[in-house]
C-alpha cells in the first residue's frame, strides 16, 4: 500500500503541476505524453533543485501511464532513493526507472545510475536491442523526450512477449 501511496501522490502532483502551468490536464493516457513533453521543455535547463523536484512527479506518472497503458507492471519502490525506484512487468524480463527517464528528458541527457535505461534478463536483450533498432537513429531532441521513450518501451516489450518459447522469466 504504501507504495501505491507514493507513486499515486507523486501523480496528483504532476496532473495539478502540468494544470496549473499549461491549462491542459493529464488523464494517464498515451495521448497526453506530448503535454508531459511540452511541461518538460518549460522548465528548460533546470538547475538540480528544480530537476529533483520535477523528476520524481513526472517519472511517477510516467511510469503510472506506461504501467496502465501496457496492463502489466509492478512498482519496486525505494522510500529512501529515487534512483532505485523500477516498474517491472510480470509478463516479460523488462525494468527500468521512469523517474530516471524523467531526470535525462528535464537535463537532456544520459544521466548514470539512474537505471533510466531498459533493463532485461541477458537472454533477452539481443531482441529487445533488435526490436529498437527499427527506429533507426533517433535525435537526441527527440530521444529526450516522454512521447519517444514511451514508444521505445511499447516496442520492446511487444517485442519480448512475442517470446517463441512462450513467457520469459524474470532475470
Amino acid at each position: 500500500m504504501q507504495t501505491e501511496n507514493a507513486v499515486m501522490d507523486l501523480t496528483v502532483a504532476c496532473v495539478t503541476s502540468v494544470k496549473n502551468a499549461t491549462g491542459l490536464e493529464l488523464d494517464l493516457t498515451q495521448d497526453t505524453l506530448p503535454v508531459l513533453d511540452h511541461y518538460a521543455k518549460l522548465a528548460d535547463s533546470p538547475r538540480d533543485e528544480v530537476a529533483s523536484l520535477l523528476a520524481p512527479m513526472c517519472g511517477a506518472y510516467f511510469g503510472e501511464l506506461v504501467r496502465r497503458e501496457l496492463g502489466d507492471g509492478a512498482w519496486e519502490v525505494d522510500p529512501d532513493d529515487y534512483a532505485r525506484w523500477r516498474l517491472t512487468f510480470e509478463r516479460c524480463s523488462l525494468a527500468f526507472n521512469p523517474l530516471g527517464v524523467a531526470l535525462e528528458v528535464l537535463l537532456g541527457q544520459e544521466t548514470q545510475d539512474w537505471g533510466a535505461h531498459l533493463q532485461t534478463a541477458r537472454a533477452d536483450a539481443v531482441r529487445a536491442k533488435a526490436s529498437l533498432e527499427v527506429f533507426g537513429d533517433v535525435r537526441d531532441t527527440d530521444f529526450y523526450s516522454f512521447s519517444v521513450r514511451y514508444e521505445a518501451i511499447e516496442q520492446a516489450y511487444r517485442a519480448l512477449l512475442n517470446d517463441p518459447g512462450g513467457m520469459n522469466p524474470k532475470g
